[in-house]
């Protein structure tokens, strides 16, 4: 490991010092808990330009004379909309800033990892859609971004905020031709820890997961909760899932997240920040009902700002605050509280992978669709309302948000014991 790195917790794995190093002797190793790090060969010049490009060392801070503003979102495009993760921002500013002759670079599957590629053109950004909640490996793209970029081509990249930032540290000016998206970030996942989890799904449900998909859209009013695996010739979707369990307890995150996260505050990387809108019935309370999960999309630039008008005509837009952001989506701005069994459990799993998803697991749940929740689904908008509809003493609004079925059957039980 480079020296200024020695400490885990100050790594990202963004690979600007390796894609800055004039020798090219920094490679990306992968460690014991399955996240990459900077080794340094005996080439070594001793240069120092791995120090000065680095992000956490030297962070650069975003000058804008433009107040943020903030926006949910969601396409009027209902397959880019049941495509993406939330409301299809990602793909509407894409549509919206690129063309047929823009580089687009994010993350997509690689099999079952997961890694940062360029594509050209506005079409072919059907495989950065939907979340990934693994660290990407970046290979070779803040190079190759460059090399675009000093030809003059067109450039968008989306990445974590650390990512993002690992980038404007590598170019080290601003392009005109460059758009960066940044996303509100919970964390990345170990490669290695995620991969086991999924040998241990296919072992419980005795076959080879081929595929997998973080947060399917199966059926409306039902969205952020499932994954979609194709096992064999199956293909089930899974609640709550053994690597989702890890991810979200924030055990397998990676050294640099959670509480030693540089990245989470209200000086963001991006252009803009996308994320899934969270509160939206509190802060839209006629979306009461909605069918439709919604984007959040936050503006930090002048740059970003510019992409706003366009994206009018391809999403309804609803303006709330930053503040409202900040409320019920606080990874927007500060650090999470850190697991308290991270060590325990890589210690295990460095012991013995398998037997350390099950001792910290448990098996996945099969998220089966039901005839009341199909038939919730068609019912017309002002008959969900009055299903949903608060009451005195019933269930407060913030557990609306992207509620179960379970929600909707107990207002529903509570009004008929009301007689109404």
């Amino acid at each position: 490991m480079l020296k200024f790195s020695k400490q885990r917790e100050n790594c990202v794995g963004c690979t600007a010092c390796k894609s800055v190093c004039p020798v090219n002797c920094i490679e990306m190793i992968r460690d014991t808990e399955g996240f990459v790090y900077p080794m340094s060969s005996n080439k070594c010049i001793h240069c120092g330009k791995c120090e000065k490009i680095c992000p956490i060392i030297n962070k650069r801070e975003i000058t804008n004379t433009e107040e943020k503003r903030a926006f949910a979102a969601v396409s009027r495009d209902e397959e880019i909309w049941r495509k993406s993760a939330s409301g299809g921002a990602f793909s509407e500013i894409c549509k919206v800033w690129c063309d047929d002759e823009t580089i687009i670079c994010g993350a997509v599957w690689n099999g079952l990892s997961v890694q940062h590629k360029c594509v050209l053109g506005v079409d072919n950004i059907g495989q950065f859609r939907k979340s990934k909640y693994v660290e990407s490996e970046l290979m070779n793209c803040f190079s190759e971004i460059r090399c675009y970029l000093e030809k003059g081509v067109r450039v968008l990249f989306s990445g974590t905020p650390c990512q993002v930032s690992g980038l404007r540290s590598f170019l080290s000016k601003d392009y005109e031709k460059l758009l960066l998206v940044d996303i509100i970030c919970h964390g990345v996942g170990s490669q290695d820890v995620f991969k086991w989890c999924i040998s241990g799904i296919g072992e419980q449900f005795h076959g080879v997961v081929k595929r997998y998909e973080f947060r399917a859209k199966r059926e409306k009013y039902e969205y952020n909760h499932l994954q979609r695996l194709s096992i064999g010739e199956k293909e089930i979707y899974l609640r709550n899932d053994q690597y989702m369990q890890l991810f979200l307890s924030q055990t397998c995150l990676r050294p640099s997240c959670g509480e030693n996260c540089k990245f989470r505050n209200e000086n963001r990387q991006g252009d803009i920040t996308i994320a899934d809108f969270k509160g939206l019935i509190e802060v839209f309370p006629n979306l009461l009902g909605s069918l439709y999960n919604y984007s959040s999309i936050v503006v930090n630039t002048q740059k970003g700002n510019g992409i706003i008008d366009k994206l009018k005509n391809e999403m309804t837009l609803k303006e709330c605050t930053i503040e409202d952001i900040k409320t019920f989506n606080p990874l927007f701005y500060r650090q999470t509280e850190p697991s308290k069994e991270r060590e325990k459990f890589f210690k295990d799993f460095e012991s013995n992978p398998s037997v350390a998803i099950k001792k910290w697991t448990k098996p996945a749940e099969i998220a089966r669709v039901t005839f009341k929740r199909k038939l919730f689904n068609h019912m017309p908008l002002f008959l969900r309302k009055l299903v949903l509809k608060v009451r005195e003493g019933g269930i407060t609004a913030s557990e609306y948000d992207g509620c179960s079925l379970s929600h909707v059957l107990i207002v529903q039980n509570q009004m008929k014991n009301h007689g109404k």
